[in-house]
């Protein structure tokens, strides 16, 4: 989920067994809200299409904000994808994001962010990252917000809600790529604005993601 073109600072350390008890708990509450959402989840509708990249959006009852689906193809195989989202996909700065690292492996990943923006409060917010591989050659990379784990660097920094996956589908020539995410920004940002802004930046990591992984140069606008 790189929803905000999320980057880090290079730290990583191993979560203490208390704190990995905490994490296990806080992801199977966010397992359970996950299943009710999809019972909630009305049809998938088609937005745009354009230069490949299909958008789609459906509305989940009781949520602020639609859930969005984007999907594309592309040369690479699902593992090189999949290395790369666990790898230089996290490890790319961005200026407006203070990053540290709870736990990191091949196949599970926790971190802590902390997202400056000119016109919101901050947002504090700790994500997983979870590798699946269900058969066939697919593989599936879940990611769920949780609680922030660490000290806050305000007492009244505003916690930023999200879930979905990347799916990496084999297909003849390479791999179908489907981007699936649910965020509530928080706060009192107006939906439409947030949702454009959400839109955008998930495209961008869409191609961000298509470029990495293929060894290609990243659009333009990544380096910041």
């Amino acid at each position: 989920m790189d929803l905000f073109r999320i980057r880090i600072a290079r730290r990583a350390r191993k979560a203490p067994h208390g704190l990995s008890r905490s994490l296990a708990c806080l992801l199977l509450l966010s397992a359970v809200g996950w299943v009710a959402g999809e019972a909630r989840a009305q049809q998938w509708r088609l937005t745009k299409e354009k230069d490949g990249i299909r958008i789609e959006t459906r509305r989940i009852l009781g949520a602020r904000f639609e859930e969005l689906r984007i999907s594309t193809s592309l040369k690479a195989p699902p593992e090189a994808i999949a290395d790369y989202l666990f790898g230089k996909y996290l490890d790319e700065k961005n200026r407006n994001i203070r990053r540290s690292f709870v736990q990191r492996g091949r196949d599970v990943t926790v971190w802590s962010d902390v997202l400056s923006t000119p016109v919101t409060s901050e947002r504090c917010y700790s994500m997983r990252f979870e590798r699946h591989a269900p058969g066939n050659g697919e593989i599936r990379v879940k990611f769920v917000s949780l609680d922030y784990v660490g000290k806050k660097p305000t007492p009244d920094c505003i916690a930023l809600r999200s879930r979905g996956e990347w799916v990496m589908t084999p297909t003849g020539s390479g791999t179908r790529l489907t981007y699936v995410s649910l965020t509530d920004f928080g706060g009192k940002v107006p939906a439409m604005l947030a949702e454009r802004s959400l839109s955008s930046a998930a495209v961008s990591s869409l191609r961000k993601v298509v470029a990495g992984s293929s060894g290609l140069a990243l659009p333009k606008g990544f380096d910041d």
